[in-house]
């Protein structure tokens, strides 16, 4: 199992003390009748975007973050979901085989977005 977010060089750490903030967008990665991973995004005053998730899980868990500077500051929306997926990534094995490719497409779409919006 990897251990590092391949994603790090795009999070600002934030040494505040911090409240979670409630999501203003929703990326609902997949959605399916076993498994739902999304990932929750708010834009601060500052002017930096912050992330969450929630997912539930096959075995009928679920784990649940509001968006928090907790988990890192970043300087755009695409950061922070990409910095999520990354995070989502170190867990993969965890998945069901659907899941994980849902979660790589969604890391695709992310990177295709960045090289066609230079």
């Amino acid at each position: 199992m990897n251990t590092k977010n391949p994603y790090e060089h795009l999070k600002i750490d934030c040494l505040a003390d911090v409240e979670p903030v409630e999501a203003q967008s929703t990326w609902t990665v997949t959605e399916g009748r076993e498994e739902t991973v999304k990932i929750l995004t708010s834009l601060l005053p500052d002017g930096m975007w912050v992330f969450g998730y929630s997912v539930f899980w096959a075995n009928g868990r679920s784990s649940f973050r509001k968006p928090t500077a907790e988990l890192g500051l970043f300087r755009a929306q695409r950061d922070a979901k990409l910095y999520a997926i990354g995070f989502m990534l170190i867990y993969l094995n965890y998945f069901l085989e659907q899941t994980r490719i849902d979660i790589r497409r969604g890391e695709a779409a992310l990177i295709q977005t960045k090289l066609f919006n230079l």
